[in-house]
């Protein structure tokens, strides 16, 4: 089990990792990444099970999960397979960015907006990233003309419709 002392250290170690008041950024160690794994198996299992497989203390567990929510590197989400859940457009925008204009303030305007379900600063091809959940194609064609062709920002836009997913799962830590 791991006592109260080795876990105040681990917290201490991991504050100092923070590399500055806005980068939350900081190395998972192996417990870490077991308590992680067995999170994005099970997202609602007891820390108590997690700490007895892992054979250390619930609180260790609890405080871990605890710091790397606080420092948003753990969230807890519900997540729906877009094509059986109603959204008959599913597609992906591949954003260039006109010269001159922020790649990350357009993210940041795209992000606000409901549809976009995930928004990504690319290096590459591509400025941004944005996948877009709608319930039809007539919405699809309007979020592009209005966000997309009408924005002076926006220096092209390609669109790619969502057909099939192969593969849902997160990474393995």
């Amino acid at each position: 089990m791991t006592s109260p002392k080795k876990t105040s250290n681990k917290i201490n170690r991991l504050n100092a990792q923070q590399t500055s008041p806005l980068d939350h950024s900081i190395q998972l160690d192996k417990l870490d990444r077991k308590i992680v794994q067995l999170l994005q198996a099970d997202g609602r299992r007891s820390f108590s099970s997690i700490a007895r497989e892992l054979d250390v203390s619930e609180t260790a567990i609890r405080t871990r999960v605890g710091f790397l929510q606080k420092n948003n590197n753990l969230k807890f989400l519900a997540v729906i397979d877009p094509t059986r859940a109603g959204y008959a457009s599913w597609a992906m925008l591949g954003i260039k960015v006109e010269s001159g204009a922020s790649p990350k303030m357009l993210g940041l305007k795209f992000a606000e907006l409901d549809a976009a379900v995930w928004v990504g600063i690319l290096g590459g091809r591509f400025d941004l990233m944005v996948e877009l959940w709608l319930s039809n194609p007539e919405e699809l064609g309007n979020f592009i003309e209005q966000y997309c062709h009408s924005c002076k920002e926006v220096s092209s836009v390609e669109v790619m419709v969502g057909l099939n997913i192969q593969k849902w799962g997160v990474p393995v830590v």
